[in-house]
């Protein structure tokens, strides 16, 4: 089961300090790091450490920060599939503070550019599912991917929004919510865009929206989905927080991987006492022995733990051994 993850690889800038400064104030950074991320990367970034069949989509410039991306994806076996010369990559400045929250000051580069030919070369019959972040729709002012998007007919959309979901045109918004993709947000994003009181409220109101599985992270407290029968939630990791770069992304492509795996190497990390339904249907999560996401949010929340403990998004081989029974 092969996905393609479409987005972007930019430069990652990340820079520690004690607290964001107000207008007019000065603060020293304590540390700084230069690293390639990009929610397609991070998202791609967790499929290679699964073992997942998969293909990055990114956009690749000229320039210095394109040098730098071309030269990280040569080292983790990834072929450039989009080259354009037009202009360098973008960067992004991650200012974190000592509670591991992180603020983003991005600048765009080709990766904020849209061109129809950059699918010419893609075959579409190797891919069942297709990952795509919502910087990428945000920027795309003529619907290029959420057109290319309707036309991919069968395939699995793995939607990921962001905290521009309320950024995008509406009508953007309605052509890829046609497509009925699986979408994956936060509990701010989720309560921002539907202007409800509570995840539950919220989630059902994106289930009629996309008539797919919703899934929204709530932080240590772990992970609710909707799939059409019954809200489900997953009890999540509580862990010592360095920074959160990453985590939605490490948690969307945890999720991507198992689906695609089948769950069948991970089976021993499900706790039954984790799991809490809403629903008194009862049979969905006893008799039903179908993947049916329970165990790829187990998962996914274990994974996203595991980046919050370090800084940056990238977790080591080591780490994705622990993971294997």
């Amino acid at each position: 089961m092969k996905t393609l993850v479409l987005g972007a690889a930019i430069v990652d800038i990340i820079m520690k300090i004690p607290k964001l400064p107000k207008s007019g104030e000065d603060v020293l950074c304590t540390e700084r790091k230069l690293t390639v991320g990009g929610c397609a990367y991070n998202v791609a970034n967790i499929l290679r450490g699964f073992n997942v069949d998969h293909d990055l989509f990114v956009p690749i410039g000229s320039g210095m920060y394109a040098d730098i991306i071309r030269k990280r994806l040569s080292e983790d076996g990834y072929d450039v599939l989009i080259s354009d010369s037009e202009m360098d990559n973008g960067y992004c400045l991650c200012l974190v503070e000592d509670d591991g929250e992180r603020t983003f000051i991005t600048v765009k580069g080709i990766e904020g550019l849209h061109k129809k030919e950059w699918f010419n070369s893609l075959n579409m019959s190797e891919y069942e599912n297709i990952y795509v972040a919502g910087y990428q729709v945000c920027e795309d002012k003529d619907d290029i991917i959420a057109n290319w998007l309707i036309e991919q007919k069968g395939k699995n959309i793995f939607f990921a929004p962001g905290p521009v979901i309320n950024d995008i045109d509406k009508n953007t918004m309605k052509k890829i919510f046609s497509t009925n993709p699986i979408l994956h947000l936060n509990e701010k994003e989720a309560l921002g865009f539907t202007k409800k009181d509570n995840v539950n409220d919220s989630i059902l109101y994106l289930y009629e929206l996309t008539k797919n599985i919703v899934f929204v992270t709530i932080g240590e407290k772990g992970t609710v989905f909707y799939d059409g029968k019954e809200i489900v939630h997953i009890k999540g990791e509580s862990v010592n927080v360095v920074d959160t770069i990453g985590a939605g992304d490490s948690h969307i492509g945890a999720i991507i991987s198992a689906y695609s795996l089948g769950m069948s190497k991970y089976k021993s990390l499900i706790d039954p006492n984790d799991i809490f339904s809403d629903s008194s249907k009862g049979s969905y999560l006893g008799d039903n022995l179908r993947y049916n996401f329970v165990d790829g949010c187990k998962l996914a929340n274990k994974v996203a733990a595991e980046v919050v403990k370090i800084q940056g998004a990238k977790l080591s081989k080591e780490c994705f051994d622990k993971f294997k029974v």
